[in-house]
């Protein structure tokens, strides 16, 4: 995927270059300083002359190096400005973020290519306590905790570092799959195996109070037509934690997707009672009553420290979380959409004094013990609007000459509640019939937030938490919130 990888001092000199392609030439350099380094106009991270792309960045350390990659395919840019980013980490965690130290120590840059990029220029491997455990010389300077000082100092040795023995560094014990579980499906085990490192979590964390806050969230975007019909709606989503547990403990949760609920009907009942009995999410009084069966999940995506194995296996997310908060898994749904409202619009053309009447219904549809807050419905006007005569059964309605459109809002909006708008628009005085019949009519858009409530239907049905270090019962906490994307209804 990378051609090659070049290393700019601030003032354009080529300081370091290794290419993976035998067609590069150390000249090539010379188009990127021209046409970037050189030109103050250049603001995009991204330049492509004919097949050649260059990716790049400037180090948030030190001398602002030029980071640079070469490539002559459709590459993926957001992997490679990860892999600019994270080489930047590693250079600043070895001092070579200064130019003279970098022209003296430019091997040890290439030891890190080799082992970030491999041979073939496709990033293998960026996190930063794995590629320094491979590394031959080990960093002097500290990481937020890679290396620890006793008196807190930056700086320190790897050979008088407490954490390490004979000039080499401890990392945390890294994971396996054994071949025994509780339902055959394998268990994280300490390891050392070099593929399966738990780079994302140090050894020794203690909390006085063992806490999982768990987050869906959602945002829904659905296009309504003129008859009402649907013509789009899909939901994203995201799963994120935030964890401060005790010890290294793994988490493992299920979700109501259809091929996990296919996997639950295939196990044993006592399985289904064992994760019935611990989990505080199995009691039905923490699900949203809009969400109900199964979910198809897809383009799932998650972080790394979640067990890919396990979940395409049976559906299961089971991981060992770093310390804080994280976004654990993306997903889309495209079908079986809860929708929270609907809004129904009749717009019609008066020949009298070239009016425009507007008569709109907003209903939401989710539970009536939820309500939804910041709910703001935008209404176009046509461009010759001066002034909108405005009735509402609730909530608050501007006319914003400055976006030529009603703005209807309310603070907070109940479940199963109805609220409905009349508005004339009042248009100035060379305003002809014709004008308003050629009017766009851009669709009106709705905003929202719903707490407690699943767009999409998908629901946490259960989470538990083992590991011998994890000694004490930790309290879980779960939320949805669900939240318009682009909500959009036409009229």
């Amino acid at each position: 995927m990378i051609s090659g990888v070049l290393v700019f001092s601030s003032r354009g000199e080529l300081v370091l270059n290794k290419f993976f392609k035998n067609s590069l030439k150390r000249s090539i350099s010379d188009i990127f300083r021209v046409q970037v380094i050189n030109n103050l106009d250049v603001r995009s991270p991204v330049l492509t002359l004919g097949s050649t792309t260059f990716h790049h960045i400037r180090s948030r350390h030190g001398d602002s190096l030029w980071l640079v990659t070469i490539t002559r395919s459709n590459a993926n840019s957001a992997a490679i400005w990860e892999f600019l980013y994270k080489l930047d980490s590693v250079m600043n965690a070895y001092r070579l973020d200064r130019e003279e130290a970098l022209k003296e120590e430019f091997m040890i840059v290439h030891e890190m290519l080799d082992i970030m990029l491999g041979g073939n220029g496709i990033p293998i491997n960026t996190e930063l306590n794995s590629v320094i455990a491979q590394m031959s010389v080990k960093p002097v300077r500290n990481m937020g905790g890679l290396l620890e000082s006793p008196e807190g100092n930056e700086m320190m040795s790897s050979s008088s570092s407490p954490n390490s023995v004979g000039g080499e560094l401890h990392f945390p014990k890294f994971l396996k799959k054994s071949s025994s579980s509780f339902l055959g499906q394998g268990e994280f085990s300490p390891d050392t195996s070099e593929s399966n490192k738990i780079t994302w979590r140090p050894k020794g964390i203690i909390h006085k109070k063992n806490e999982v806050f768990l987050y869906v969230n959602e945002r829904i975007n659905i296009l309504v037509s003129r008859d009402g019909s649907i013509l789009k709606s899909y939901v994203d989503g995201t799963i994120d934690i935030t964890t401060h547990l005790s010890g290294t403990p793994v988490c493992r949760f299920g979700l109501n997707d259809s091929l996990g609920m296919q996997f639950e009907d295939q196990k044993s009942g006592s399985a289904q009672q064992y994760y019935r009995s611990h989990s505080d999410f199995g009691n039905k009084n923490f699900i949203p009553k809009a969400a109900a069966g199964s979910v198809l999940l897809e383009d799932c995506k998650f972080h790394e420290c979640v067990s890919i194995d396990k979940f395409n296996k049976n559906h299961i997310i089971e991981f060992v979380p770093p310390d804080g908060s994280m976004e654990l898994m993306k997903y889309h749904v495209r079908d079986n959409i809860n929708l929270p409202f609907k809004v129904t619009p009749i717009v019609a053309h008066s020949t009298r004094d070239n009016e425009i009447d507007y008569r709109i219904t907003l209903k939401s549809l989710f539970p009536g013990k939820l309500s939804a807050k910041d709910v703001i419905l935008h209404i176009p006007v046509p461009p010759s609007t001066v002034d909108c005569k405005i009735s509402v059964s609730n909530g608050n309605c501007k006319f914003v000459p400055e976006e030529n459109a009603m703005i209807w809002r309310f603070n907070k909006y109940n479940g199963l509640t109805e609220n409905t708008l009349s508005a004339v628009t009042v248009s100035t005085s060379d305003t002809t019939q014709l004008s308003l019949q050629q009017w766009t009519k851009p669709p009106m858009s709705l905003n929202f937030e719903v707490m407690m409530f699943s767009n999409s239907g998908l629901v946490v049905r259960y989470f538990t938490i083992s590991g011998k270090d994890s000694k004490h019962r930790a309290v879980k906490w779960i939320k949805y919130i669900s939240k318009s994307g682009s909500y959009e209804v036409r009229y």
